[in-house]
Protein backbone atom coordinates (compact mmCIF):
# COMPACT_ATOMS: atom_id res chain seq x y z
CA UNK A 1 0.00 0.00 0.00
CA UNK A 2 1.68 3.26 -0.71
CA UNK A 3 0.82 6.60 0.55
CA UNK A 4 1.77 10.19 -1.21
CA UNK A 5 0.81 13.52 -1.11
CA UNK A 6 -0.72 14.93 -4.05
CA UNK A 7 0.70 17.41 -5.81
CA UNK A 8 -1.03 21.08 -6.39
CA UNK A 9 -2.02 20.42 -9.80
CA UNK A 10 -3.98 16.78 -8.92
CA UNK A 11 -5.07 19.02 -5.87
CA UNK A 12 -7.20 21.42 -8.42
CA UNK A 13 -8.63 18.30 -9.25
CA UNK A 14 -9.35 16.47 -6.30
CA UNK A 15 -12.37 17.21 -4.10
CA UNK A 16 -15.09 15.30 -2.25
CA UNK A 17 -17.52 15.66 -5.80
CA UNK A 18 -14.68 13.24 -7.25
CA UNK A 19 -15.37 10.52 -4.41
CA UNK A 20 -16.61 7.80 -5.91
CA UNK A 21 -20.53 7.16 -6.73
CA UNK A 22 -22.58 3.49 -7.08
CA UNK A 23 -21.52 4.53 -10.80
CA UNK A 24 -17.95 5.09 -10.78
CA UNK A 25 -17.17 2.11 -8.82
CA UNK A 26 -18.54 0.39 -11.96
CA UNK A 27 -16.04 -0.50 -14.48
CA UNK A 28 -17.39 -1.78 -17.75
CA UNK A 29 -15.61 -3.97 -19.58
CA UNK A 30 -16.49 -5.81 -23.38
CA UNK A 31 -14.59 -8.91 -25.75
CA UNK A 32 -16.02 -9.74 -29.11
CA UNK A 33 -15.85 -13.32 -30.16
CA UNK A 34 -16.38 -14.47 -33.82
CA UNK A 35 -18.98 -17.29 -34.67
CA UNK A 36 -17.90 -19.66 -37.52
CA UNK A 37 -20.18 -20.06 -40.47
CA UNK A 38 -22.61 -22.79 -39.26
CA UNK A 39 -22.93 -21.89 -35.70
CA UNK A 40 -24.68 -19.74 -33.56
CA UNK A 41 -24.33 -19.28 -29.91
CA UNK A 42 -26.49 -21.50 -27.41
CA UNK A 43 -30.19 -19.65 -26.83
CA UNK A 44 -29.87 -18.32 -22.95
CA UNK A 45 -26.04 -19.56 -22.90
CA UNK A 46 -24.61 -17.78 -19.90
CA UNK A 47 -21.06 -16.72 -20.46
CA UNK A 48 -18.57 -18.00 -18.18
CA UNK A 49 -15.99 -15.15 -17.21
CA UNK A 50 -12.32 -15.63 -15.26
CA UNK A 51 -10.77 -12.68 -14.18
CA UNK A 52 -6.94 -12.25 -12.59
CA UNK A 53 -6.54 -9.27 -9.97
CA UNK A 54 -2.75 -9.88 -9.07
CA UNK A 55 -1.92 -6.86 -11.80
CA UNK A 56 -4.81 -4.39 -9.52
CA UNK A 57 -3.63 -2.48 -5.93
CA UNK A 58 -4.67 0.31 -4.10
CA UNK A 59 -2.58 3.54 -3.11
CA UNK A 60 -3.26 6.07 -0.34
CA UNK A 61 -2.93 9.40 -1.19
CA UNK A 62 -3.40 12.95 1.17
CA UNK A 63 -4.44 16.46 0.56
CA UNK A 64 -4.83 19.35 1.25
CA UNK A 65 -8.79 20.77 0.90
CA UNK A 66 -10.27 24.47 1.87
CA UNK A 67 -13.60 23.74 3.54
CA UNK A 68 -16.03 26.00 4.18
CA UNK A 69 -17.76 25.82 8.29
CA UNK A 70 -20.52 27.57 9.04
CA UNK A 71 -20.29 30.50 11.13
CA UNK A 72 -16.51 30.04 11.29
CA UNK A 73 -15.34 30.61 7.99
CA UNK A 74 -12.64 28.58 6.11
CA UNK A 75 -10.16 26.13 7.18
CA UNK A 76 -7.65 23.37 5.95
CA UNK A 77 -7.98 19.90 6.31
CA UNK A 78 -6.14 16.90 5.23
CA UNK A 79 -8.56 14.76 2.74
CA UNK A 80 -7.43 11.13 2.53
CA UNK A 81 -8.28 9.21 -0.66
CA UNK A 82 -7.71 5.79 -1.38
CA UNK A 83 -7.66 4.72 -5.16
CA UNK A 84 -7.52 0.92 -6.86
CA UNK A 85 -5.53 0.92 -9.77
CA UNK A 86 -4.21 -0.94 -12.18
CA UNK A 87 -5.44 -3.90 -14.54
CA UNK A 88 -8.13 -6.64 -14.69
CA UNK A 89 -7.28 -9.25 -17.21
CA UNK A 90 -9.97 -11.65 -17.84
CA UNK A 91 -10.87 -14.47 -20.22
CA UNK A 92 -14.73 -14.94 -21.45
CA UNK A 93 -16.32 -18.44 -22.76
CA UNK A 94 -19.96 -18.76 -25.03
CA UNK A 95 -21.19 -22.10 -25.60
CA UNK A 96 -22.36 -22.26 -29.43
CA UNK A 97 -23.75 -25.12 -31.58
CA UNK A 98 -24.33 -25.62 -35.10
CA UNK A 99 -27.24 -24.33 -37.14
CA UNK A 100 -28.44 -26.85 -38.80
CA UNK A 101 -27.24 -30.40 -37.28
CA UNK A 102 -27.03 -32.64 -39.87
CA UNK A 103 -24.11 -30.80 -41.64
CA UNK A 104 -22.05 -30.82 -38.55
CA UNK A 105 -19.43 -33.88 -37.46
CA UNK A 106 -17.35 -34.07 -34.41
CA UNK A 107 -14.47 -35.84 -33.53
CA UNK A 108 -16.73 -36.88 -30.13
CA UNK A 109 -19.97 -38.61 -31.11
CA UNK A 110 -22.80 -36.96 -30.47
CA UNK A 111 -21.03 -33.97 -29.43
CA UNK A 112 -21.33 -30.83 -31.74
CA UNK A 113 -21.41 -28.31 -29.00
CA UNK A 114 -18.07 -26.46 -28.61
CA UNK A 115 -16.80 -23.20 -26.24
CA UNK A 116 -15.33 -20.39 -28.07
CA UNK A 117 -13.48 -17.80 -25.98
CA UNK A 118 -11.53 -14.11 -26.34
CA UNK A 119 -9.73 -12.17 -23.50
CA UNK A 120 -9.16 -8.78 -22.46
CA UNK A 121 -7.92 -6.12 -20.01
CA UNK A 122 -9.26 -3.34 -18.51
CA UNK A 123 -7.00 -0.30 -16.98
CA UNK A 124 -8.57 0.76 -13.09
CA UNK A 125 -7.44 4.57 -11.87
CA UNK A 126 -10.27 4.88 -9.73
CA UNK A 127 -11.14 6.92 -5.83
CA UNK A 128 -13.10 4.36 -4.20
CA UNK A 129 -13.33 6.23 -0.98
CA UNK A 130 -12.70 10.03 0.98
CA UNK A 131 -12.23 10.91 4.46
CA UNK A 132 -11.06 13.05 6.39
CA UNK A 133 -9.55 9.74 8.86
CA UNK A 134 -7.57 7.82 8.12
CA UNK A 135 -8.41 4.89 5.49
CA UNK A 136 -7.91 1.34 6.71
CA UNK A 137 -5.73 -1.35 4.48
CA UNK A 138 -7.71 -2.76 2.35
CA UNK A 139 -6.97 -6.50 0.54
CA UNK A 140 -8.56 -6.51 -3.53
CA UNK A 141 -10.24 -10.15 -4.02
CA UNK A 142 -12.83 -11.70 -5.66
CA UNK A 143 -15.01 -11.38 -2.53
CA UNK A 144 -14.83 -7.20 -3.19
CA UNK A 145 -14.50 -6.93 -7.01
CA UNK A 146 -17.53 -8.97 -8.44
CA UNK A 147 -18.54 -8.95 -12.16
CA UNK A 148 -22.12 -7.68 -12.65
CA UNK A 149 -24.98 -7.50 -15.77
CA UNK A 150 -22.69 -9.94 -17.76
CA UNK A 151 -24.51 -10.37 -21.35
CA UNK A 152 -24.26 -11.56 -24.62
CA UNK A 153 -25.11 -9.43 -27.96
CA UNK A 154 -25.43 -10.20 -31.71
CA UNK A 155 -23.21 -7.48 -32.89
CA UNK A 156 -24.97 -7.77 -36.78
CA UNK A 157 -27.49 -10.12 -37.84
CA UNK A 158 -27.16 -12.40 -41.68
CA UNK A 159 -23.95 -12.94 -42.77
CA UNK A 160 -22.04 -11.02 -39.96
CA UNK A 161 -21.06 -13.76 -37.41
CA UNK A 162 -20.12 -11.84 -34.07
CA UNK A 163 -21.18 -11.25 -30.68
CA UNK A 164 -20.32 -9.10 -27.45
CA UNK A 165 -19.78 -9.80 -24.06
CA UNK A 166 -20.49 -7.06 -22.11
CA UNK A 167 -20.78 -6.76 -18.37
CA UNK A 168 -18.80 -4.80 -15.60
CA UNK A 169 -16.33 -5.22 -12.42
CA UNK A 170 -17.66 -4.07 -9.58
CA UNK A 171 -15.93 -2.10 -6.89
CA UNK A 172 -17.12 -3.32 -3.46
CA UNK A 173 -13.84 -2.55 -1.68
CA UNK A 174 -15.49 0.02 1.33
Amino acid sequence: MDEKPLRDEQLAQTSTSSCSTEEERQIPFCCVISVPHGFQPVPYCKPKLVYNLSCLGTVKETCRKIIQVDDCGQTEIDLHILKVKGCISFLVNIEVEPTYERDVCSSIPDTKEMILSCEGNVCVDHIIKCSVDCLPDVCLDCENILVSDLQVQPICEDECHFVKVTGYFQLDVI
